[in-house]
């Protein structure tokens, strides 16, 4: 009787095909198919099959829809679309949705309100207001779950909710003959639907599993943050080199888990400093310095759960879901930008998603050849992950003492 494959066997398997151009990958996938068939993997590919309009593009109004790949392709590999590619042709149904983040929300909300809209904000809605074109709120909603138990603020959501519902039932007609944006419901049935909206958003949030994650997950995002700032602000003399030790040394011990993406920023902000513009207003002696980390976190969670979500389970009859941001901030657009995905790998059941991304981290991330041979061999040696992950729940329990700490810390370096 034969055992099946170790961990570390599926898991260099799908790093070979992740790393590997698209038909390497291809041949790689069908001849270890029966290790793999519990993974999908999605590859970006400059020529390879569009998904749908979850791609880059830039509107004239300064609007940018951004999905997590660089590339406006994508090769996807799974055992029934291998299978139909080997037969000659597959026809792999998908969906889709793009999120519009705050910042985009507080762009156009005036235009819902009755204000003529201009010619370069006409593209944005012409966009939205396409048959096949999904929008979602979820970066809103997100932001927005501990504001439910205020009425006041209770109120503003669903304000806000409305807005979402009058973008996903634009009048295309209206739109386009008299640049008026108008929802093809009636009051009445705008009303119902954001209400049913805001009951599913009040069961999510007494769901004290869902809230928990949303708040540690943050938590999580802000303590990276606030750890660069600290150690751009209060020590501007030491090299690039050493405040990015100090960042990975942080997370290492601190918060057993390495993040790659926000480990590139981190190393981007050390090196651009104020020219990095997503930290541009995080400036020593503002007032404001921890609430406008908090947003950032915010950023920062959402291209995160955009990649959960293309593990999710798709619509009744699509195998794959691509998520993309329509957004009017640049500084999120750059950060996006710094570090897109090469491919991502999943578990068909969604409890496991690895990105794998473009080019490779550790030349990023270190100063020269030496410096990564020591960051492969202190951080990612066998005993170093294993340790974190012994790690993990000890140091999320105490996540918030954590936070607090840092926060002293940069209001300290700050403020001198």
């Amino acid at each position: 009787m034969t055992s099946g494959p170790s961990p570390i066997e599926t898991s260099e398997l799908i790093a070979a095909i992740c790393n590997s151009g698209t038909k390497d990958a291809y041949l790689l996938y069908q001849t270890w198919l029966p290790l793999l068939a519990d993974y999908k993997f999605i590859l970006s590919s400059a020529d390879g099959w569009s998904p749908g309009f979850a791609v880059n593009r830039t509107f004239s109004g300064g609007a940018s829809v951004r999905s997590l790949f660089k590339a406006p392709g994508v090769l996807v590999l799974d055992a029934d679309t291998v299978r139909e590619m080997s037969q000659g042709r597959s026809n792999c149904p998908f969906d889709h949705s793009i999120a519009l983040d705050t910042q985009a929300l507080s762009y156009l909300e005036p235009y819902l309100l009755g204000r003529s809209v201009p010619s370069d904000f006409q593209e944005v809605f012409e966009f939205i207001a396409r048959d096949d074109v999904n929008v979602d709120p979820l970066p809103y909603l997100f932001e927005n779950y501990q504001n439910l138990e205020d009425i006041a603020a209770a109120n503003r959501v669903f304000d806000k909710l409305k807005a979402y519902e009058i973008l996903r039932t634009l009048d295309k007609d209206r739109l386009n003959q008299h640049g008026e944006v108008r929802s093809t419901l009636t009051e009445y049935e705008l009303i119902a639907r954001t209400q049913q909206l805001m009951s599913k958003r009040y069961m999510a949030y007494e769901n004290d599993i869902v809230s928990s994650a949303l708040k540690v997950r943050h938590q999580l995002f802000y303590a990276y943050l606030l750890k660069m700032a600290s150690l751009q602000i209060g020590s501007p003399s030491i090299s690039v080199k050493q405040k990015t030790r100090s960042f990975l040394e942080f997370c290492d011990s601190d918060l057993a888990a390495i993040p790659g993406r926000e480990a590139i920023i981190g190393r981007a902000y050390f090196s651009r400093g104020q020219n990095l513009s997503f930290f541009g207003k995080v400036q020593k002696g503002r007032s404001n310095i921890l609430n406008q980390l908090k947003n950032m976190a915010w950023d920062l969670l959402h291209v995160r759960h955009m990649e959960q979500t293309m593990a999710l389970t798709p619509v009744p009859g699509a195998r794959y879901f691509f998520p993309a941001f329509l957004t009017f901030d640049k500084r999120l657009i750059q950060i996006m930008d710094l570090y897109p995905l090469r491919a991502i790998a999943f578990r068909i059941d969604g409890s496991d998603t690895l990105p794998f991304f473009d080019g490779d981290w550790f030349d990023l991330i270190a100063s020269d050849a030496t410096d990564k041979v020591e960051i492969v061999e202190r951080y990612y040696s066998p005993e170093a992950i294993g340790a974190r992950a012994a790690r993990r729940e000890t140091s999320e329990s105490r996540l918030p003492d954590i936070v607090s700490g840092l926060e002293a810390d940069l209001l300290g370096v700050s403020a001198t």
